[in-house]
């Protein structure tokens, strides 16, 4: 097990094949997609997975971790960074996912701020960034407590084409 982050409840590690079953549990539950476009299939997962995560690690060095209950062992989420595009280009994003059991405590913040710490101390990033959707409020809200500040943007949503706006929350090492 290659963990890359201890929090004090939680291991961030490398994705593994066995965390599928409890990833894919997130990615298709409508719930827990309910921001998102859609929930995924199966092989939807894995392709996510090999671009963010197994493919990131290879290119980047950092990319999806497992987030893993400390105590229990179990895999409950995922976090972690991965390049996304923003309006200054592409950039470093902090993303989380966790089971709805977990939701409430807490924990995507803990993950999240220990990716952001991560990549200003590990890996030397100067700006790393989240980004939301307007409606999503509990993704907002951890946001909120990581980033410094957030500013509005406007996108063209792949697929349809139409136009959206984000939440881009920003934090910069000075």
């Amino acid at each position: 097990m290659s963990i890359v982050i201890k929090t004090e409840r939680l291991h961030l590690r490398k994705v593994e094949d066995a965390d599928f079953v409890s990833l894919g549990r997130i990615y298709a539950d409508q719930e827990c997609m309910r921001f998102y476009p859609s929930a995924k299939s199966s092989l939807e997962v894995r392709e996510w997975f090999q671009r963010l995560a197994f493919d990131s690690y290879a290119q980047h060095g950092f990319g999806l971790w497992a987030v893993v209950d400390r105590v229990s062992g179990e895999v409950i989420g995922d976090c972690g960074i991965t390049l996304q595009q923003t309006p200054a280009g592409l950039e470093p994003e902090i993303g989380y996912h966790l089971w709805r059991e977990y939701w409430g405590m807490g924990l995507s913040t803990e993950a999240a701020i220990a990716c952001r710490d991560y990549a200003f101390h590990a890996l030397g990033l100067r700006r790393v960034v989240s980004i939301t959707s307007p409606e999503n409020i509990p993704s907002q809200k951890v946001a909120e407590r990581v980033h410094d500040r957030m500013e509005i943007y406007q996108k063209q949503r792949e697929g349809s084409g139409s136009i959206v706006s984000r939440h881009l929350y920003i934090s910069e090492n000075r």
